[in-house]
């Protein structure tokens, strides 16, 4: 792509006017605490997220744009009224729950050393406002494209993505999309996605289990209450005696399910303490080691299903949400499969694993991978205005996150992240999902200038 120095001075001295406007804008949506809980308090997928929508079509309408919010679930702002193929910008508003350990407030917007923190500001609410804002200047400098651009801004893409497959329902899905929920360059390729249930009964001497609060994002904090008196010593546990009683806490380091190397799992630090338990039940004492062996890696090794391709690398399995019911252990697992694995084959191994440790196994959702060749038209352009943005070379890469992507026929992630982009905080802290969530306000900024370069791009080739 050839790159027009005028307007590329236009925009860079439009962004730095309307910095503070788009800071403004940020934080009235950093505010909201829009963790996504379907038919919560009447609403569709509660408050925070109904309050959410509501706060971003104020503001997208205050810059006269058409926006529509159909039965609470999403938010569409429109730009153009051709009839040809649509370009799609799919964003989402909603978060994961803040959990513990943040040294700012999750929910107030600040600005420190250069970065923005607060719960939303990577994932996903700071490049939700970046693609508004494109649009702003295409609109406010009248510039025309072919192709109408529809900007989606959903409310469960955390728990499910319920909000997107509302939208396919009742509406034409565009030709091609932008995730920006992803790092740059491009993301070609996301790994298919299993959510399942593993579970077992066992005796009465186990009172309670519980971790997690949402499927994808690993827990810093796991329990278990066993009746009678155990002593553990064991990195990352600590021990309560209450009414004869054990109360065993696990702790270790949150993050996103499909990056087990950025996190430290405590449902495996528990079951690992557990495991070396004798509680004078051989077969209690069997079934903690069977959970154990199901977490103690994060590629499946433990479950039988360490498979990898050259696209995309190894399969990942976390088990994140830990809970416990007459008198059954039920942990659930986020699994992203390689592009090029079936996840039927995946599902045959699991079931194999779990008839022959005596447990039951339910398959709550799946959803196949997504994958575009390299030598594609746009993800050349995309690739080449990532590179002139950021000064930089890059390759596209897959990876194991899943976006919107894996629901639209096209589509392919864009920023606004960078890989090796500096963090304000310590090992564990700073990323999406983590306490402290943090990004540079730069880099924000620079998805304005990437996503109307994009838009701009795509409209002359598609």
């Amino acid at each position: 792509m050839e790159f027009d120095k005028n307007l590329e001075s236009l925009i860079d001295s439009w962004i730095e006017e309307n910095k503070e406007s788009y800071l403004k804008d940020l934080a009235s949506l950093i505010e909201i605490k829009s963790v996504s809980k379907e038919d919560e308090d009447g609403f569709k997928y509660g408050k925070g997220c109904h309050d959410v929508l509501v706060k971003a079509k104020e503001i997208a309408s205050s810059y006269g744009f058409n926006c529509v919010n159909p039965e609470d679930k999403y938010l569409l702002i429109k730009y153009g009224n051709t009839k040809n193929k649509k370009i799609g910008i799919f964003n989402h508003l909603d978060v994961v729950p803040e959990g513990s350990s943040w040294i700012n407030p999750p929910y107030k917007l600040t600005y420190k050393d250069g970065f923005v923190i607060g719960r939303g500001v990577a994932d996903n609410k700071g490049a939700a406002i970046a693609s508004l804002y494109a649009l702003r200047y295409l609109k406010e400098h009248s510039i025309s494209l072919n192709h109408p651009v529809e900007l989606f801004y959903g409310a469960a893409e955390e728990t499910g993505m319920d909000d997107i497959e509302a939208y396919k329902k009742s509406n034409e899905v565009p030709y091609f999309s932008i995730v920006p929920d992803t790092d740059f360059p491009v993301c070609h390729g996301e790994k298919g996605n299993m959510r399942f249930t593993l579970s077992k009964k066992v005796s009465s001497a186990v009172l309670n289990m519980e971790a997690g609060e949402v499927i994808n994002a690993v827990p810093a904090y796991a329990t278990a209450t066993l009746k009678g008196c155990y002593r553990i010593d064991e990195k990352n546990i600590e021990c309560e005696y209450i009414d004869s009683n054990t109360v065993i806490k696990a702790y270790g380091k949150a993050g996103h399910a499909a990056f087990p190397e950025e996190s430290d799992n405590a449902v495996k630090n528990l079951f690992y303490a557990l495991s070396k338990l004798d509680t004078g039940d051989d077969e209690l004492n069997k079934t903690f080691s069977i959970f154990y062996q199901c977490v103690s890696k994060s590629y499946g090794e433990g479950l039988g299903i360490d498979i990898s391709d050259e696209p995309s690398g190894k399969l990942t399995s976390m088990g994140t949400i830990l809970r416990f019911d007459n008198n059954t252990i039920y942990l659930s697992f986020d699994t992203r499969t390689p592009v090029t694995v079936s996840i039927d084959s995946v599902d045959n191994k699991i079931k194999e694993f779990a008839s022959k440790n005596g447990m039951s196994y339910n398959l709550e959702s799946s959803s196949s991978p997504s994958y575009t060749a390299l030598d594609s038209d746009i993800v050349k352009l995309l690739c080449s205005i990532a590179e002139h943005i950021h000064k930089k070379d890059f390759k596209p890469y897959t990876m194991g996150g899943g976006t919107y992507c894996r629901k639209l026929p096209f589509a392919l992630g864009f920023g606004p992240g960078l890989k090796d982009a500096p963090n304000l905080f310590e090992a564990g802290k700073g990323h999406g999902h983590q306490s402290d969530e943090c990004i540079l306000l730069s880099l924000l900024l620079a998805d304005i200038k990437a996503a109307i370069l994009a838009l701009i791009g795509i409209d002359k080739i598609i």
